[in-house]
């Protein structure tokens, strides 16, 4: 295998010897990088492809990622992906999710709107990316990592398996992660 750094529109090899793969494309009969990176000739595969040095952060099923929670219906929490857990690059592609009322905890759920709010901030597992983005948050280290109070939007402490607003008192109830107000942005 060779290997050397490219640049986004640098020949690296010829269709006739080489078929592009990832981070290449085939152009005129010649295969140009497509991306920053370093270049890998397989000699054997007889494949041109091309390793970012940053890779872009795409998700993938099991991905641990946090969102925030923009809609609540009867069956389903609708949120936008801002994150994905233990990675510092945004995330490219679909960033729109759904939590379907089946994945949202392992114990039974008759309202959504009874665990998720607008607004809280949520760990979930990626479940399906395609044709859309699906989360569950059934297991315990995924829920809600930080929710304000509907009332006074201050932060809102844990208190078992409820929510209390010390300024306002006022109590909700959330389906929360097992570390709560231990994360930060």
């Amino acid at each position: 295998m060779n290997k050397k750094t490219v640049l986004p529109g640098d020949e690296v090899a010829v269709a006739e010897e080489y078929m592009p793969a990832e981070g290449t494309y085939e152009q005129d009969g010649r295969i140009l990088s497509s991306l920053a990176g370093e270049l890998d000739l397989d000699d054997e595969e007889k494949v041109a492809k091309v390793i970012p040095k940053n890779p872009l952060v795409v998700l993938k099923n099991g991905d641990s990622v946090f969102c925030r929670i923009t809609d609540v219906r009867a069956s389903m929490a609708i949120c936008d992906i801002f994150a994905a857990e233990g990675k510092d690059r945004e995330i490219t592609g679909e960033t729109s999710a759904t939590i379907h009322v089946s994945k949202l905890s392992s114990e039974y759920v008759q309202d959504v709107g009874r665990e998720y709010r607008p607004g809280d901030l949520v760990r979930a597992k990626v479940i399906q990316t395609r044709p859309s983005v699906q989360l569950s948050t059934q297991e315990p280290h995924f829920g809600v990592v930080k929710a304000l109070c509907r009332r006074c939007r201050r932060p809102m402490s844990r208190e078992g398996k409820t929510m209390k607003c010390e300024p306002c008192e006022r109590v909700e109830s959330r389906k929360v992660a097992d570390d709560y107000g231990d994360i930060n942005f």
